[in-house]
């Protein structure tokens, strides 16, 4: 595992890059691979949605902010000619600008998968306060299946062409700033994450970077290397810097 200060997360900025005329903020996070001479084949991972963005600020209702929470996987460190298989959390002042029912104080949730060509994803669904949310993403015959649950019961599903052997997973929160700003996130953490290599490698675990503001105590392995557990990843407060 190891830990630093840091920039733009290595996906956030294929997506930023994708939307250079938008102004974005970029907040804490973490990643893992690409393992030595294995892929990923599967990961789940679970998560209790933070408190929505407080201090948040729109002057212009027609340019609303919005923010992101998610875990992805992909074939590279950030090129933006790959897909990003990455179930989203969304919040807005304005939910209807964003398609999703939800109330201001909820956070909404879809499968979605960044392309080249653009965001596939499903319609966002609400998540009830202080719900579980739990992720689960697996490549079958050469596609990349996300499904996402609540209380046991299937709330998101989505199905995209597997681009290349899965090597990097990777987590983000960013903001769009509209005509605002996003103001602060309360802390929040991913539970449970597994992680299924095709083949073991002992040293998966140690590919495990924290950007300043994440910590963990890391992924360890019962089945010398082929499956990589961490109990938890927890991301600090964030005041999303300028963009």
């Amino acid at each position: 595992m190891r830990s630093a200060y840091a920039t733009v997360p290595l996906a956030l900025a294929m997506r930023a890059a994708a939307t250079t005329k938008d102004s974005w903020a970029f907040g804490n996070g973490f990643y893992t691979g690409p393992a030595s001479n294995s892929h990923i084949t599967k990961a789940t991972w679970s998560l209790v949605p933070p408190t929505v963005p407080q201090g948040v600020k729109v002057s212009d209702t027609s340019d609303q902010v919005w923010v992101s929470l998610w875990i992805g996987l992909a074939s590279t460190n950030g090129d933006d000619n790959s897909n990003l298989y990455q179930p989203l959390l969304n919040w807005s002042p304005d939910q209807e600008s964003q398609g999703c029912s939800a109330s201001a104080d909820e956070w909404c949730v879809a499968a979605s998968t960044y392309t080249p060509n653009g965001q596939n994803g499903q319609g966002y669904v609400t998540i009830p306060k202080n719900t579980q949310v739990d992720f689960e993403v697996v490549v079958e015959n050469n596609k990349v299946i996300q499904t996402v649950t609540m209380d046991g019961k299937t709330v998101s599903k989505e199905s995209d062409d597997l681009d290349s052997d899965l090597l990097y997973l990777y987590s983000g929160d960013e903001c769009y700033t509209g005509s605002g700003n996003c103001g602060t996130l309360e802390s929040y953490s991913y539970d449970n994450i597994t992680i299924h290599l095709n083949t073991a490698d002992e040293k998966y675990g140690d590919t495990l970077f924290l950007y300043k503001g994440t910590n963990s105590k890391g992924f360890s392995s019962s089945d010398n290397g082929k499956t990589w557990h961490a109990d938890s990843i927890t991301v600090e407060q964030d005041t999303w810097a300028s963009s």
